[in-house]
């Protein structure tokens, strides 16, 4: 195995680490609110903590990340996500859940940031972002399927906690084929790229940042709302667990296709997607409609984030700014659920179907700026 593989395996395993609450953070939602009967809001608030952790050390990586081993890094975040993950199982204290999930978070922003960091160093970012990001679901499903059909009936948020920790401690075997040293500064880039650049990838990423908090408030949720049409939590399961067949396939379609279709349309294209799987969900969906628009969401969302990561590699051409996209994310992880629980009242979600649907159609409006400053410049 030649180094650039163990390199994109090493960097897609950390995503997938780095991702993972993310991605069960409906079930995460669900359970606690079942089991420990927390409400809406706090449920929303615990994931807005871990979140908030995962944001702050990422942007502070960005100065300090670049001049120390990443190994390293990488073995001291693993083990902060692991031992504040078994802290929060065994104390189902809120206030100790909150602290415990503001650090965990701050180990997974380490783990996702190094991840994004690497693969914008290799010779093909689209196809290994597509790649890392199919790997997240391929693993993730893991535990979206066993979360509700085998570990949450049996230990509840506790148990869910243990096993996301045995989870991420597992990954961390894939740690030695990461680099020891990014290659090239975060925050330092080429010192003769236009100062135009800078702005349109910085506008770039504030338009993932809010196309990312549209999407999780909505995906925190989507556990509830299909609970609330009267689907059977084991059901639920089986269909978020199923959804790595449309997920991987979004993720795929943009590592194989990425190149024949303009930028424009990639990203009008994926909105629409999104859209369409929203709206779905609207006025208490039967069990068909709900299985369609989780498969259409999770399609359309892995490949419009594709889309957005390899926009802004190509658009950060000195590479000066690939902990910021993992910022944009964080913060957009940390806002979306903390907002969908305030605007979620009596389990109604009208006015959560109403912020999720703006901030997506603002996010394509964004992003259609830089794609043309970048279209302009190569003409």
């Amino acid at each position: 195995m030649n180094k650039e593989i163990k390199t994109v395996a090493a960097a897609s395993l950390l995503s997938v680490s780095g991702s993972i609450v993310y991605l069960i953070s409906p079930i995460i939602i669900g359970s606690a609110m079942d089991s420990l009967k927390f409400n809406s809001s706090e449920s929303g608030y615990m994931l807005s903590f871990y979140f908030a952790g995962y944001t702050l050390i990422s942007a502070s990586a960005i100065y300090w990340l670049p001049k120390i081993n990443s190994r390293i890094v990488a073995f001291y975040a693993t083990i902060s996500f692991v031992i504040s993950l078994l802290i929060a199982a065994i104390f189902t204290n809120y206030t100790i859940i909150l602290i415990m999930m503001l650090i965990s978070g701050a180990g997974a922003g380490i783990l996702y940031g190094l991840s994004i960091a690497v693969i914008a160093e290799t010779d093909q970012p689209d196809k290994n972002y597509g790649i890392a990001l199919a790997s997240q679901l391929i693993f993730g499903s893991i535990l979206l399927f066993l979360g509700p059909s085998l570990i949450i009936p049996t230990w509840g948020l506790s148990g869910l906690f243990i096993g996301t920790a045995i989870f991420v401690a597992f990954i961390g075997a894939c740690l030695p084929w990461m680099p020891a040293q990014l290659e090239q500064s975060a925050i330092e880039g080429e010192s003769n790229i236009l100062n135009t650049t800078n702005v349109t990838a910085l506008f770039a990423i504030a338009a993932l940042f809010i196309w990312f908090t549209g999407l999780s408030a909505i995906y925190a949720f989507v556990e509830r709302i299909g609970s609330e049409s009267g689907i059977d939590s084991l059901m639920i399961g089986i269909i978020l667990s199923f959804t790595i067949i449309t997920g991987v396939s979004g993720a795929l379609s943009a590592t194989f296709f990425g190149k024949e279709i303009s930028k424009l349309r990639q990203h009008i294209f994926s909105s629409i997607g999104i859209l369409v799987a929203i709206n779905l969900l609207i006025s208490v969906p039967g069990l068909y409609r709900y299985f369609i628009a989780i498969c259409l969401l999770t399609y359309f969302w892995n490949l419009w984030l594709a889309f957005f990561l390899g926009t802004i590699a190509e658009i950060d051409t000195g590479n000066r700014y690939p902990m910021l996209t993992t910022v944009a994310l964080g913060l957009g992880a940390t806002f979306g659920p903390g907002i969908a629980g305030s605007l979620v009242k009596d389990q109604t979600f009208d006015s959560l179907f109403i912020f999720s649907n703006l901030m997506i159609a603002m996010s394509l409006i964004m992003i259609i700026y830089p794609v043309i400053i970048k279209n302009r410049s190569m003409t």
